[in-house]
């Protein structure tokens, strides 16, 4: 019995070895970090910064399907953040060689190394897997989002005519997308990048917001610091999630923007028409289901209501949770509905 048990767990960490690998590691921070609190009275690394990273390596795990590549990344990063440590250790003339505290400065350096090296990676190698997939009920629930976006920020009620022609696009648009939810049109190319750029903008837009969100937010005391601290780490996991789509969202929207490259316009246009067939091809042609639309506008518009009738948390929160936790509430919602 004793040998089967040690071959299965054998096999199992074979198939495992990086996942067990990190696991090994994150036991050992946390001794480390354990030992330095009680020393320093910090953490080596802040909750919301090590909610950041899970995000982002929850993703990683989403999008290549592996372990590998988050391990690997991490090792790479505390590598160069640690050689980097020595470096300046070796070019100062009269400082004092401290293993501790260049490892502990390696630390907290290592979060901001890996994020930028696995988004680099990331646009490099994942060009095409991290453009994600979007349907006319992506499109619908972004287009939502936006509409409550307006009105939380009571930008409906101000006599501008910027805002009157901000609304104007913002409603526009919305509807446009809300019509091909709920119809059969024939989605043409034409449709597709519209309703593809207008995703695209919507999420660089609540990309933007977020981030200032979180800036915002991240320094205030609460009397209730688990609760504080625990949202406050949602909102980093959001964000480590979203990051990666936000950097390909960027890069697809900057490139219609006129530069230096205008003066030579034969490799600008082959540019944006190659932008316009990424746009195109990253749009499904499957059509929602009027049941699917349906369910969002009342379980999306519901969520939006209480929130900006209770004021229960900022809109930005609440709007990236949403599109995290909507396409589980979707799949359960249509799981039941099949069993009738």
């Amino acid at each position: 019995m004793s040998s089967k048990f040690k071959n299965e767990l054998t096999a199992t960490f074979s198939k495992n070895t990086y996942l067990f690998t990190f696991l090994f590691f994150l036991i050992l921070y946390t001794i480390c970090d354990f030992k330095f609190y009680e020393t320093e009275g910090v953490h080596l690394i802040p909750l919301h910064i090590l909610a950041l990273i899970a995000g982002v390596i929850f993703e990683s795990k989403k999008i290549t399907k592996t372990w590998t590549t988050a391990f690997l990344i991490g090792i790479i990063s505390f590598v160069l953040t640690f050689s980097l440590g020595l470096f300046l250790y070796y070019i100062s003339p009269n400082a004092k060689f401290d293993l501790m505290l260049i490892l502990n400065v390696s630390i907290l350096a290592w979060p901001i190394a890996f994020f930028i090296i696995y988004v680099i990676y990331s646009r490099i190698f994942n060009k095409k897997r991290i453009a994600p997939q979007l349907t006319e009920g992506t499109t619908l629930i972004l287009s939502i989002s936006m509409i409550y976006w307006v009105i939380d920020n009571g930008l409906a009620r101000f006599d501008n005519i910027i805002l009157r022609i901000f609304l104007i696009i913002v409603i526009s648009l919305s509807l446009f997308s809300l019509f091909n939810a709920f119809t059969k049109i024939y989605l043409s190319d034409t449709i597709k990048l519209i309703l593809s750029i207008w995703s695209s903008i919507i999420m660089m837009f609540f990309a933007i917001d977020n981030l200032h969100g979180i800036f915002y937010n991240g320094n205030i005391v609460s009397t209730n610091e688990l609760v504080q601290g625990t949202y406050i780490a949602i909102q980093y996991f959001l964000l480590g999630v979203s990051s990666i789509y936000m950097i390909q969202n960027f890069m697809m929207l900057i490139g219609f923007l006129p530069s230096w490259k205008m003066f030579f316009f034969v490799k600008y246009s082959n540019k944006v028409s190659e932008l316009k067939n990424e746009h195109i091809d990253r749009y499904s042609d499957t059509q929602v289901s009027k049941s699917d639309s349906k369910f969002c506008i009342l379980f999306v518009g519901t969520i939006f209501f209480f929130n900006y009738y209770f004021e229960i948390v900022p809109r930005q929160f609440i709007i990236w949770l949403t599109f995290i936790t909507f396409p589980f509430f979707l799949m359960t919602y249509n799981h039941f509905v099949k069993k009738k």
